[in-house]
């Protein structure tokens, strides 16, 4: 049965949809490790961040059900196979050119700086672009699926435009700085331990000031994503644009390091050495001329 809803509840019981998650992460993940101890030890904190994501799976998918939104025209699948698999591989074109605008610069104003684990052959850079591709898709389709897929779908459905562009990007940016669920040693674990584990996953939080431009520079990263759905009407752009952006960070990252701190550090901030005013401005001069065709 198709149930009313509101902008802002759909938009609350997708948020409350990570939370519940969670909350039973907290509870099950103690009794999850021990029924698993028969083929192995594995560390609660891993446990838990499995259940969380395969919770958020089954509630968000329940809650496309209950409200009448599960339709590849809502999650932004609708496209043929051919025509989506295009609009991948331009996004994902895009994403990559978009992150080597953004890179370079920073290694120009020695903000970054080449390291010791930049691979000396062709072969090795190859290899390294393969593991950050297949690590940008993974993510990509898993976030994008939920955040401009499932949330900003259901709020385009119903008219509320202004929720799906600028709300989703909030949600968005805020789920990247759950950091990682706190260890547990296996022997200490007891009933209560999961909402331990769950404790870790605010520790970002404690110090907002220290995360407000990275959360800002994300926030604009979302409300491109947004347009993109908007203006494609699915989320092929989407799922390669973000695939884009990992593929090329995940490279970055691992050749490249902060530079001692000078005139341009400021760019980044210092939540990842990325993530700031440099970000934020760049995405959304993107932003412009999609906003007059949205």
């Amino acid at each position: 049965m198709k149930v009313a809803y509101s902008a802002p509840g759909i938009f609350l019981a997708f948020v409350m949809a990570l939370v519940l998650a969670m909350l039973g992460a907290a509870i099950l993940s103690p009794w999850a490790q021990a029924a698993l101890a028969p083929l192995s030890v594995f560390p609660l904190h891993r446990v838990f961040s499995r259940l969380t994501m395969l919770g958020v799976i089954v509630i968000t998918a329940w809650l496309m059900v209950r409200h009448g939104l599960a339709h590849r025209e809502v999650l932004g699948y609708q496209r043929r196979l051919p025509v989506f698999l295009r609009r991948v591989l331009t996004g994902l074109a895009a994403g990559i050119a978009l992150m080597v605008v953004a890179l370079i610069p920073l290694f120009l104003l020695d903000v970054r700086e080449l390291n010791g684990r930049a691979p000396a052959a062709l072969q090795g850079w190859l290899l390294l672009g393969l593991k950050g591709l297949g690590s940008g898709i993974a993510v990509a389709v898993i976030e994008e699926t939920f955040f401009r897929g499932a949330l900003q779908g259901a709020l385009q459905r119903m008219g509320a435009t202004r929720w799906a562009l600028f709300a989703v990007p909030v949600l968005y940016s805020a789920v990247h700085f759950l950091g990682r669920a706190t260890s547990v040693p296996h022997e200490d674990v007891d009933a209560l331990s999961g909402f331990v584990a769950w404790s870790g996953f605010f520790a970002s939080y404690s110090k907002p000031l220290s995360i407000i431009d990275a959360f800002i520079a994300l926030w604009c990263v979302g409300l491109l994503l947004a347009l993109v759905r908007r203006r494609w009407g699915d989320i092929a752009g989407c799922i390669g644009l973000h695939a884009g952006f990992v593929a090329a960070i995940a490279v970055f990252r691992k050749v490249s390091s902060p530079a001692p701190a000078g005139d341009w550090s400021f760019l980044v901030g210092g939540f990842d050495g990325l993530l700031g005013v440099w970000i934020a401005l760049l995405t959304t001069l993107c932003c412009l001329p999609l906003w007059r065709r949205a």
